[in-house]
């Protein structure tokens, strides 16, 4: 009879993932009003849609198909003189007002397009049958810092309405135990750890009765340092130069810097740091008492490496050194080890792997936007969901069930 029951469910479920990607097939966005073309001659359509493209220096998250196109001419231009680095371009004429493109972020527009998308993918008739897929997944949200508590608030009324909150040592136990987690599990996590975790996200999660897991920087620990990539931002603006980053727009910077060898993205940091006219602005960050009262609060501490590289620029050595370093400190600050690591930008590294499972870690996050099997198949490698704590509750539900991650997906995949 237990056979019996197994074999309906998986057919069922099987039934159930064909009919959401027919339905994924038919999903388009709503039409939107376009304004009466202007009378005179016709143009000439344009080779390639024009790029709009961040200039707040933050992290640009990357998704399948998310890729800029270019003309010929422009991919083979080079910069036949040496220029200050990543000095804005003067403003291009009215005509050619830049196009947004799917996955990218501009610092006005961005946040308000994803929250449009999610309006009415909350309505689409598709959305039911995600919801009931989400139901047997893991839901592993993914945020950085908490710039709006009252709207990070009531995106935890939500999952106290439409889920069930787990913590990091739940999921641990299940993985031990080869036992899944109960329906419409979701877990909260937050990546590099600024204050905001702890007067924002704290309060709000002791309130509610969530627990929590954070990643941290291990050297940005007790300091006033800001993380690399808003120091290199803001040393850019302000007259930094790197011969590494001579040619370019400033919105290229973080991709470029995070492209180079490690030892490269250093070197050039530095050379922004020595030719800058200011010295950014300090930013306080946690201390090792802040990460007792975090724990003692209900979020667990996990590692997110030393200094926050890109595992997949760094030597064998630097991945070994990153890891292991910030492992001892945290040792020593919280008393013993951390068993949960999220890898830095969110992809999978196989010998920052293998390090991990040397110093007996249990669990490792990667930010791919997806939702994972209520049972992780590889403990090390476990789907996140990226949200953001502005994200409006519709959206937010649409990333729940895994019907945004899904229809980006199919996007790029169809693009």
């Amino acid at each position: 009879m237990p056979q019996s029951h197994s074999t309906t469910t998986t057919s069922g479920l099987t039934a159930l993932n064909r009919a959401v990607v027919t339905a994924l097939s038919d999903l388009r966005p709503p039409p939107t009003a376009a304004p009466p073309p202007a009378p005179g001659p016709a143009r000439p359509a344009a080779a390639s849609p024009a790029t709009t493209v961040p200039t707040d220096g933050q992290p640009v998250g990357t998704q399948a198909g998310d890729r800029t196109r270019r003309s010929p001419a422009a991919a083979t231009r080079t910069c036949s003189r040496p220029v200050r680095a990543l000095v804005p371009a003067p403003a291009p004429a009215p005509a050619a007002t830049p196009a947004a493109v799917p996955g990218r972020r501009t610092p006005e527009r961005a946040e308000g397009q994803a929250d449009a998308r999610g309006e009415w993918l909350r309505f689409a008739p598709v959305q039911p049958l995600f919801r009931a897929r989400a139901a047997q997944r893991l839901a592993v949200l993914a945020y950085h810092g908490v710039t709006d508590p009252r709207s990070f608030g009531a995106q935890l009324d939500r999952l106290r309405r439409l889920a069930t909150p787990v913590s990091l040592a739940a999921v641990q136990e299940a993985v031990a135990e080869r036992r899944p987690l109960p329906a419409r599990s979701v877990l909260v996590t937050f990546d590099d750890a600024d204050r905001s975790v702890l007067t924002h996200a704290l309060p709000a999660l002791l309130e509610r009765g969530i627990p929590a897991a954070a990643f941290v920087i291990s050297e940005l620990i007790g300091t006033e340092r800001p993380f690399w990539w808003h120091e290199a931002d803001f040393l850019a603006r302000h007259g930094g130069r790197a011969r590494s980053l001579d040619c370019g727009h400033p919105s290229q910077l973080l991709p470029r810097l995070k492209a180079m060898p490690d030892p490269d993205r250093r070197r050039s940091l530095q050379e922004l740091r020595v030719s800058a006219d200011r010295r950014p602005p300090g930013q306080e960050q946690l201390t090792p008492a802040d990460l007792l009262a975090l724990r003692e609060g209900g979020v667990a501490i996990g590692n997110h490496t030393q200094g926050h590289p890109c595992l997949g620029r760094c030597d064998d050595v630097t991945v070994r050194a990153e890891i292991t370093g910030a492992h001892e400190a945290l040792t020593r600050w919280l008393g013993e080890p951390p068993i949960a690591f999220a890898y830095p930008d969110g992809g999978h590294d196989v010998r920052a792997e293998g390090v991990l499972q040397e110093l007996g870690y249990r669990l490792g996050f990667l930010s791919d936007h997806r939702l994972g099997p209520r049972l992780p198949s590889h403990p090390l490698q476990i789907s996140r969901l990226q949200v953001d704590s502005t994200t409006s509750t519709r959206r937010f539900d649409t990333i729940l069930s895994g019907l945004e991650p899904a229809y980006r997906r199919w996007r790029g995949q169809a693009a």
